[in-house]
């Protein structure tokens, strides 16, 4: 349930915080929101209860992996 909510504020904060800037997107903001973007797709799938039967995809869409990659994609994003 963590990773759905987690997913959903990054979600409303990608939504909103980008056009609360006024300014167009450059290209490599661009590249780092697709990142953070990714983050929050693998978020969702772990969140709504979905697993994987390879063992790689369970450890690959762990919270243990996705909380760190999210709080990192999302703070390349938002920094720079």
């Amino acid at each position: 349930m963590l990773s759905l909510l987690g997913g959903t504020g990054l979600a409303l904060a990608l939504l909103f915080l980008p056009a609360a800037r006024g300014q167009a997107l450059t290209a490599s903001e661009h590249g780092r929101m697709t990142l953070v973007l990714l983050a929050i797709c693998a978020l969702f799938v772990h969140g709504s209860g979905f697993r994987f039967h390879a063992r790689w995809a369970t450890h690959l869409f762990s919270p243990w992996v996705l909380w760190p990659a999210a709080a990192v994609t999302a703070g390349l994003f938002w920094t720079a």
